[in-house]
């Protein structure tokens, strides 16, 4: 996979050293013990938009937001505003923090101890359990018997039609199934990328063809049109919504990259592309509603784009199978 020279020496840019230290990870296969990579991840822990995350917190280890109706929401699961605390967990994630930081292992075990009995969080809401997955691995969780909790919920929720539904609108229909939730699903996708244990089971086969029946963006019984309006869009960083490089990144990593009903994606990804090989964000919150990670402006050049993009075109390059 080739990055050109010029958009490679932009990624790795002083002034965002979180991209920079993902970068030398993930595309460059640079070891953590490199004396660089190092470097470079001691200027993510103390880089203001890190600082700025961490000071914001509460004592008690967590983030809330207040809503119009003026309940403060955040100290438990509930979540909104691309703010509270699972999201603000995402966000430093795609930072480069770990559990290793105090404050960040703090926040963490404080959400984990909110976790029902079955190991779900709100109402089975798949978009929420499905990132906390990806999260609490990328935070170094992943043997802690409380995420296996959550990981055992995933195999057992998947339904009918290979995908997830909410409890909210689970049965509202009478008369003939409630379609899954594709936004949900792609979490739930999302999270099963960084299980590769789990990739030759039969509930993550079933769930992977939930999008590649579909040839992944688009209505099953509508096929050139996409199955919501954020499908074919690049969004970041990554939440509720639906976007494209989730479900690029996923399938690649899994090794389906090169299967043909994901071209249409791809070729979608290359029209996000510019003369000068970087990539283009579509869609991200407003600074006013996510207060802590604001990526740059929509329709330009995008630093965590590209580095994501280029990362999807690696995994579907190599057909990473583990």
């Amino acid at each position: 996979m080739h990055i050109p020279e010029t958009v490679l020496e932009w990624l790795l840019e002083d002034e965002n050293p979180s991209v920079r230290y993902r970068c030398m990870l993930e595309l460059q296969d640079r070891p953590k013990t490199d004396g660089v990579v190092k470097k470079v991840k001691n200027e993510v822990d103390t880089s203001p938009i890190v600082q700025n995350i961490l000071q914001k917190m509460h004592p008690e280890g967590y983030w809330e937001v207040k809503k119009r109706d003026g309940r403060m929401i955040g100290a438990g699961v509930e979540y909104a505003d691309w703010s509270t605390t699972h999201y603000v967990l995402s966000y430093l994630v795609e930072l480069g923090m770990t559990k290793e930081n105090p404050q960040v292992k703090k926040a963490a075990d404080r959400y984990l101890s909110l976790q029902q009995p079955d190991g779900d969080f709100w109402d089975h809401f798949s978009c929420l359990y499905g990132l906390n997955i990806r999260t609490f691995i990328k935070l170094g969780y992943f043997e802690d018997s409380r995420l296996q909790k959550t990981i055992n919920l995933l195999k057992t929720m998947i339904r009918e039609d290979q995908g997830y539904l909410c409890d909210m609108h689970e049965g509202k229909r009478k008369t003939r199934l409630t379609k899954s939730c594709y936004r949900g699903t792609v979490k739930a996708l999302f999270a099963i990328s960084e299980l590769p244990e789990l990739w030759t089971e039969v509930y993550a086969q079933r769930l992977i063809n939930y999008f590649l029946d579909r040839n992944i963006l688009f209505k099953t019984k509508k096929p050139a049109d996409f199955v919501t309006r954020e499908t074919g869009k690049t969004i970041f960083p990554f939440s509720y919504r639906a976007g494209l490089l989730e479900t690029l990144y996923a399938l690649g990593r899994m090794g389906y990259g090169e299967d043909p009903r994901v071209s249409a994606a791809w070729n979608l990804l290359q029209e996000h592309r510019t003369s000068t090989g970087k990539y283009v964000l579509d869609w991200t919150p407003g600074k006013t509603t996510n207060r802590y990670f604001y990526p740059g402006p929509k329709q330009t050049e995008n630093k965590w784009v590209t580095f994501y993009a280029y990362l999807c075109l690696r995994y579907k390059e190599e057909g990473i199978q583990s």
